[in-house]
């Protein structure tokens, strides 16, 4: 029977040319592109299994990674859509490439029953280095001290810290549990990946809600985990910190604020088009006393609307602030968003210069599928 990589291959650089030009071209990848790519798949798959069932060759273990390494993917699609780093429409692409790329692609390097966080590493690894260039070539010594000072700031903000601290700490702890089940309690990336988009989807949907679950998650761990009383868990605990307090603050803060000189841009409200990314989002406040109002005129990154007798705010984005007036943005500003902004007499309103990810994702597979491994890995062999 014909390899699967000759069988997929095609389907792969098909689906990469044309979301690629898609994405780049018209801001958007459709749906069209995505279900083709998952019924090829299905087809090759079902073929391929009533094949090697008739003559008594099936390997069911096989079929078994298939399909874990298939949800992996729609809860990383999932979970970086709500957490606004991805569009709808990267998440599905993801899950499709996942599941074209075969099993065998992952040779070295191989994360058993998700495959496909090399793919996830290759992809991130790739684009934030190419979308960190022009960055580096123009910071200046005073943009790295406030780099710098941004990021202390966001990082040891005393609530922010402490939701840090008991989240990851519950969070972390039910992850390893499942993964331990699956037999992945070795594998630190994927617990650290699963961890922080659950943590951060809480963050951004539930905010305070959910504490007292999480307190009481805490004080069970406190009882049934002994590990924690160890020198070794403090020392890890501590770098899980630090990694997510980096990763939140180059989200939320520090640099991702230097960045708004290349990716951010402010326009008039009358020229907003559908699809347009808001760098913006606009909350209800209900009551704000006069000394709180005082200090919200003072700002510069958040702006006081009243509409229709109630108080709203209009301020950054963060993947922790995602849940807006106006709706979600899975493919971007809607008609109706849209009107809703101009009824609410805002003049002008932060938008993101899109940057198409689809090409980012494509080159992220072309490195798969040429070292067979995540490209950290392959790079730390050469040396």
């Amino acid at each position: 029977m014909i390899s699967l990589e000759w069988i997929f291959l095609p389907a792969i650089i098909l689906l990469g040319v044309v979301t690629s030009y898609q994405d780049f071209k018209f801001g958007k990848i459709k749906n069209k592109w995505i279900i083709l790519a998952l019924i090829y798949a299905l087809i090759v798959y079902v073929i391929g299994i009533l094949f090697y069932n008739f003559y008594g060759d099936l390997n069911i273990e096989y079929i078994i990674e298939l399909s874990t390494n298939f949800l992996f993917a729609i809860f990383v699609g999932f979970g970086l859509w709500i957490t606004g780093i991805w569009t709808a429409g990267d998440g599905k692409l993801f899950i499709a490439y996942a599941t074209l790329i075969p099993l065998s692609m992952y040779s070295l390097g191989y994360y058993k029953y998700t495959p496909s966080l090399t793919l996830l590493i290759n992809i991130f690894v790739l684009a934030v280095f190419i979308l960190l260039i022009p960055i580096f070539l123009k910071i200046k010594f005073k943009d790295i001290r406030k780099i710098s000072i941004d990021f202390l700031k966001e990082f040891f903000k005393p609530s922010k810290l402490f939701n840090s601290v008991i989240g990851l700490f519950a969070i972390f702890w039910i992850v390893q549990l499942l993964l331990s089940f699956l037999g992945l309690k070795n594998v630190f990336i994927l617990k650290l990946i699963c961890s922080f988009l659950i943590f951060a989807g809480i963050e951004s949907r539930l905010k305070g809600k959910s504490v007292y679950l999480i307190l009481i998650i805490c004080f069970l761990r406190l009882i049934l985990d002994k590990s924690v009383y160890s020198l070794d868990f403090l020392y890890n605990f501590l770098m899980i910190i630090l990694i997510w307090g980096f990763v939140k603050s180059f989200l939320n803060g520090g640099l991702s604020k230097f960045g708004e000189n290349f990716f951010v841009k402010e326009v008039f409200v009358e020229k907003l088009r559908p699809g347009m990314v808001l760098e913006e989002i606009i909350i209800k406040k209900g009551k704000i006393s006069k000394k709180e109002l005082i200090e919200l005129q003072k700002s510069q990154d958040i702006g006081v609307i009243r509409y229709l007798g109630e108080n709203y705010l209009k301020k950054v984005k963060s993947f922790q602030n995602l849940e807006s007036f106006l709706g979600g943005e899975p493919e971007g500003l809607t008609h109706s968003q849209i009107k809703k902004i101009q009824d609410m007499g805002i003049k002008k309103i932060k938008v993101s210069s899109t940057i198409p990810f689809a090409p980012f994702m494509f080159l992220g597979v072309i490195i798969t599928l040429i070292v067979r491994s995540n490209i950290l890995l392959f790079l730390k062999g050469l040396f």
